[in-house]
């Protein structure tokens, strides 16, 4: 094991009523809230309306603003920024997935520059100070909510841009499991899928030459290949919908250690990029396909892989099953199911990144990357 450092500093509240502790949490650290979040179905059902009641028993100012939109655009963070400032507020909560609560942490810091969001995350400017930030989930996915990541995309040039700071880290973060029963079928699976890449992304890290990481990243997974079926299959299932709440928090927050290859992450930016693909759905074509094609390199890791998640001795097998899994959430491994033709997707192979990932057998070559996404054309 190499050396590291983890910090999980977020106060998770887990479980049935979690969003009642939403004022008396946010109030220990701000009283001017901007309440952020996505869409409008949080007030449709009834949410937006119990957070914002409970914001003001605590005696906080609350001031809406959604919008947040699925890749955390950032003219909408320099709105929010613009909102905090005219209003003098001293706090954010998010309410939402990933995207929102990047959105929240970039605002955060953006309210503090004297430069813009996109300086800021391109690494040209370095944060002055941040507003601090509590999270309610409605979609676990990222495990925003209790690490100190943030990927927003550039309003002008579709660009995916990432930033680490400690600071990022919210303060704390609501997890009540049946505030996602209204998830559609799809963003379930492409959260769900995320949750899965995450520990996927990390068991192929060989640096980490560890025993006990190993089994903690392949029981995560063992868990939602056994979990997320069944909530796409039964979306009143609270006690798998539970299991994927904490999954995804665990998954992407130190809980499973340092590290990650994340070849597979930085491949599926080319498809949100430019098709606007999920996230998610993106890594579900892939990985299976990053699997076919980095196996010799490899066979033993792979073999280990199978064996601990499906319980297949035969790599051919487990292959299958992982396959399997993907068409069983109802996600598709081709791109011709999202209308994104071989012409066009070449092109953008040949532009990307000469080599990614670095945890697994020294990352990818340009030709690997290119036959991956030949696996998944039509």
């Amino acid at each position: 094991m190499y050396n590291f450092t983890m910090s999980i500093p977020t106060e998770i509240i887990f479980g049935e009523g979690a969003e009642e502790q939403a004022g008396m949490q946010m109030k220990r650290y701000a009283d001017r809230i901007l309440l952020l979040y996505g869409s409008e179905r949080i007030f449709r059902t009834g949410l937006g309306q119990r957070l914002t009641a409970r914001l003001e028993e605590a005696g906080c100012t609350v001031v809406p603003q959604g919008g947040v939109t699925a890749n955390a655009d950032s003219e909408l963070i320099r709105k929010a920024v613009r909102v905090i400032r005219d209003r003098e507020l001293n706090g954010i909560l998010a309410v939402g997935g990933g995207s929102v609560i990047d959105s929240a942490k970039a605002a955060a810091a953006g309210a503090c520059l004297r430069g813009t969001v996109e300086e800021l995350f391109r690494g040209d400017i370095e944060p002055e100070a941040f507003l601090p930030v509590g999270a309610v989930v409605t979609l676990p996915a990222t495990g925003s909510e209790a690490n100190g990541m943030a990927v927003i995309q550039d309003h002008e040039t579709h660009d995916k841009l990432l930033r680490y700071f400690p600071q990022f880290k919210p303060r704390f973060a609501l997890l009540d499991p049946a505030l996602t029963v209204t998830l559609p079928a799809r963003q379930t699976a492409a959260g769900g899928f995320d949750v899965f890449a995450h520990a996927f992304e990390r068991f192929f890290d060989l640096r980490r030459e560890s025993v006990l990481l190993d089994r903690m990243t392949a029981g995560l997974m063992k868990t939602v290949t056994e979990c997320l079926p069944r909530v796409i299959h039964d979306p009143g299932d609270l006690q798998n919908r539970a299991e994927m709440m904490f999954a995804a928090t665990a998954a992407h927050s130190d809980m499973l250690g340092p590290g990650g290859d994340f070849a597979c992450h930085t491949m599926s930016h080319i498809l949100t990029k430019e098709y606007g693909l999920a996230h998610g759905a993106a890594l579900a074509m892939l990985i299976p396909a990053w699997c076919r094609e980095m196996f010799p390199k490899n066979g033993e890791r792979f073999a280990e892989f199978y064996r601990q998640v499906f319980g297949e001795k035969e790599p051919r097998r487990g292959q299958e099953r992982l396959e399997t899994f993907v068409d069983e959430i109802g996600l598709p491994r081709k791109l011709g199911s999202a209308g994104i033709g071989p012409e066009k997707l070449a092109e953008e192979t040949m532009d990307s990144v000469p080599q990614v990932g670095e945890g697994f057998c020294d990352g990818m070559n340009e030709e690997e990357i290119i036959r991956v996404f030949r696996r998944i054309m039509p």
